[in-house]
């Protein structure tokens, strides 16, 4: 009686295992290997279903995460090409997987039932390996919902290699163990099949190293991106052409500033921007027209003292004068100005700059057409950059860079328009620390991609020359800057006899002309030819004694000091606080860890 309790309680006990309803009792793989990289691909599956079901379903992965044995990883996608089934099917994509669905849901099977599946699996990877090719494939894929009795498979590759290499590798995915396979190499075709069935979720891989080149027009990310980099800049530099190119300038010989333009309009007119040194400039320019008068106290302190009221119809010049004296005051120290007249020097920045003076300059349409050199050089960074990083696994450090070029822009906008060399060093030192930094780590961990990096990275710098150069200008702005031109020709060449007679005709020439040799920038080369000749003090001009290189050496440090005139909180020095920021067993292979394979079930 107790042997009969305890054979009952023993029964008891013991683990119920659920019966599979179906299994495959053979699946037969026969695969061809091109030399372009694309398998054409028989598997005749073979499954006894226990309960009645519509047929199965196979699912193809169109990405892949492929791991070797020594840590390496790669990305690798595919197309599923040329579908046939001998039997009805319906066939569904997702982003990552093609499914294949067997049978009718009009009818059902049991019992053993045998499909026929041929594709085409077309595959291209971003892949580290550069200095060899490999065949790494599933050849049963990790993701089977079933036992897999037996695996027969036939591959025969494109031309010769060396089968000393050849690995399997079979059970659960990341397995490495190839005791489960049994093969044989006839010429080209290796020949092999299971010793024990396949759990469920269980692979079986193959990996074979092949010599660099075996296959032919093999995909791989440099020819992406190269491709894509030099293509993007092709349509910049075609876009330039056709757009951005500026009509052929006539110089014209000009002894005056053309069309009555004061000093900062003819910056403006002449460069597209302007900076602080050229509204300082309207300083002399008003001095010669009499509003004013300046009075040298030492190197560094002068008085600026207003003769009369503007009365001209300049809005320019109006904002200036009521800059300087604010409250009624009609004589300021160049110390009042500190901390207070950069919110003039701004205002006139952006007056000089404003939308209908760059329209009468440049094609207004054009903006539009250098936001597409803009998006190109997204493109390229994208298919340079964020995709080869990202699809390695690290989304964020791809998108450092294009971070540090977002932060960094409004800062070089500031040197631009500043031309301050110990700002400018700075900035430049600064950033291409990081940049410099943060690609090296780049480099170092894709080495193998610095032949698209370096392209990429000379093709975006010539998309961004092509950017700043789509400005072209109007027929007005073209015929302006000739006349600018060659009215900066003529006081860079002019003969002392040529001067003198202009001096005769007008004592103060020198004078009038002097803003303008400031924003043309040839200032030092003006006042060269007027060194020996006999100038008399300008009307403006207030001092213990007059020697003509003391009064240059005052006029040129009053033009260039933006820190009395903008004070600590210009945009253009002290600080920036007003502008805006915008090998094994396995050949190296893991069980599941190819490209391939995938998996399947019933219905």
């Amino acid at each position: 009686m107790k042997k009969w309790m305890l054979l009952l309680l023993f029964l008891l006990f013991i683990p119920v295992v659920k019966a599979e309803d179906y299994v495959i009792s053979n699946y037969d793989i026969f695969m061809t290997v091109n030399e372009d990289n694309t398998y054409n691909i028989t598997e005749v599956i073979t499954a006894d279903f226990a309960i009645p079901k519509h047929g199965i379903y196979r699912d193809i992965p169109l990405r892949n995460e492929v791991y070797r044995t020594d840590g390496s990883k790669d990305i690798t996608y595919a197309k599923v090409k040329n579908v046939s089934v001998d039997a009805p099917f319906e066939i569904s994509k997702s982003d990552n997987m093609y499914e294949i669905k067997i049978g009718s849901k009009n009818y059902t099977v049991t019992g053993k039932k045998t499909y026929n599946i041929n594709y085409t699996y077309d595959l291209f990877s971003w892949e580290k390996q550069k200095d060899y090719d490999e065949f790494y494939f599933n050849i049963i894929g990790s993701d089977w919902d079933t036992t897999i009795n037996k695996v027969n498979f036939t591959i025969t590759m494109p031309k010769e290699f060396d089968k000393s290499k050849i690995g399997f590798s079979s059970g659960h995915l990341g397995t490495v163990n190839s005791s489960n396979v049994e093969y044989e190499v006839v010429g080209n075709t290796i020949k092999g099949s299971t010793i024990k069935p396949l759990k469920i979720k269980e692979a079986l891989t193959i990996r074979v190293p092949l010599e660099e080149g075996y296959f032919k027009n093999k995909f791989k990310v440099e020819d992406l991106s190269i491709i894509i980099s030099v293509i993007c800049l092709l349509f910049a530099l075609l876009i330039w052409y056709f757009y951005g190119r500026d009509d052929k300038v006539v110089e014209t010989v000009e002894f005056y500033p053309p069309d009555n333009l004061n000093s900062l309009e003819l910056a403006f007119y002449y460069k597209g921007n302007v900076s602080d040194n050229d509204v300082i400039s309207l300083l002399i320019y008003l001095a010669n027209k009499g509003y004013v008068k300046i009075n040298e106290i030492d190197e560094d302190n002068y008085t600026i003292t207003k003769l009369k009221d503007y009365d001209g119809n300049n809005e320019l010049e109006k904002i200036f004068m009521e800059g300087l004296f604010k409250s009624g005051k009609t004589t300021v120290g160049s110390k009042d100005l500190y901390d207070h007249f950069y919110v003039t020097t701004n205002k006139l920045k952006k007056k000089v700059a404003s939308k209908s003076n760059k329209n009468l300059l440049f094609i207004k349409e054009n903006k539009k057409k250098s936001n597409l050199i803009l998006f190109l050089i997204f493109i390229t960074y994208l298919f340079s950059f964020i995709f080869p990083i990202s699809f390695n696994g690290q989304f964020v450090l791809s998108l450092v860079p294009l971070f540090l070029m977002l932060f960094y822009t409004p800062f070089y906008k500031v040197i631009k328009e500043t031309k301050n060399t110990f700002l400018t060093l700075f900035i430049v030192v600064h950033s291409s620390i990081f940049l410099i930094a943060i690609m090296v780590v780049i480099v170092n961990m894709y080495g193998y991609l610095i032949s698209n990096f370096m392209v990429a990275i000379i093709c975006i710098i010539v998309m961004f020359i092509l950017y700043n150069l789509m400005a072209k200008r109007t027929k007005y702005g073209t015929e302006i800057l000739g006349r600018i031109k060659g009215f900066k020709h003529f006081l860079e060449t002019v003969e002392k006899e040529q001067l003198e007679k202009l001096v005769l005709e007008n004592p103060q020439y020198f004078y009038d002309i002097l803003p303008f040799t400031y924003v043309l920038d040839i200032s030092d080369k003006w006042i060269n030819k007027f060194e020996t000749m006999n100038l008399q003090a300008p009307q403006w001009y207030y001092g213990s004694t007059f020697e003509f290189e003391h009064f240059n050496h005052f006029v040129y440090h009053t033009i260039n000091d933006t820190h009395s005139f903008s004070g600590s909180k210009s945009s253009s020095s002290g600080s920036f606080s007003s502008s805006s920021f915008g090998g094994s067993s396995s050949g190296g292979g893991f069980s599941g860890g190819g490209s391939g394979g995938g998996g399947g079930g019933s219905w």
